[in-house]
């Protein structure tokens, strides 16, 4: 059976302005599938937007909020019960030692990484199970279980949690036809290592078997497989160069 996504596919990315959502996104805008893009930035949004190809007959849309929102979500499952397939893609980074980190930089951090795909698919994940079909995509990180460095216990906290999260709604969505998968993604060049300093950059690449970063175009690729395979449900595809087996 053909692993190629369905090109009728109304599919809603989270963090798709920039980086891995928005390779997700021109990955399934180039296969034919009408896409809706969310992120905060309304000016970002619409540069991401340019970058899609025309669908020929569901033009692509923008919601601007945050993935926090509880109020957000609910305005979505509302106004949107045509989404076959959800991608939590965004995120954000928290590099420091917990004893130095903030209350506010926790929040922030668990409240985009973790809470944002739990509102998420509890909103959409409502519409599929009424259509009985769908499939939701989270995007966990290496960091969060296969491997630990100083500084990221937050941030690993928030995306073991999106792991869990996954394998767990996994089971209680897919007998209802609900699929739920999760990517691991390693090191991949985005905005996120951009801002890596020197010495991190290098311990992060000799860490690698694969002796460089992915690229965003690379974890597209394996969220395409996981939502063309109608058989894959609680899977982790980890795409780390090898980072995990370090």
């Amino acid at each position: 059976m053909s692993t190629t996504p369905h090109l009728t596919k109304r599919i809603l990315i989270t963090g798709a302005s920039r980086g891995i959502g928005l390779s997700i996104a021109q990955r399934f805008a180039s296969l034919g599938a009408s896409i809706i893009l969310l992120s905060r930035t309304t000016s970002q949004l619409t540069a991401a937007l340019a970058t899609l190809p025309a669908h020929p007959t569901q033009p692509h849309t923008t919601i601007t909020g945050s993935v926090s929102s509880v109020e957000l979500w609910e305005t979505i499952r509302r106004s949107h019960k045509d989404i076959d397939v959800l991608i939590n893609a965004a995120g954000v980074s928290c590099n420091a030692l917990l004893v130095r980190t903030s209350q506010s930089a926790i929040a922030a951090t668990l409240e985009t990484n973790l809470l944002g795909s739990i509102y998420a698919s509890r909103a959409i994940g409502r519409n599929m199970l009424v259509r009985k079909a769908g499939c939701i995509v989270n995007i966990g990180s290496v960091l969060g279980l296969h491997r630990h460095i100083a500084g990221s216990s937050v941030y690993a906290a928030s995306k073991a949690g999106v792991v869990g999260f996954s394998r767990a709604l996994a089971v209680e969505m897919g007998p209802g036809g609900v699929r739920v998968n999760v990517i691991t993604p390693g090191y991949v060049e985005t905005d996120m290592t951009t801002g890596m300093t020197g010495a991190a950059r290098e311990a992060a690449l000799g860490a690698t078997p694969a002796g460089r970063f992915g690229v965003p175009e690379e974890v597209a690729d394996a969220v395409v497989f996981l939502v063309g395979n109608g058989y894959m449900n609680g899977a982790e595809i980890v795409v780390d160069g090898g980072l995990g087996c370090t």
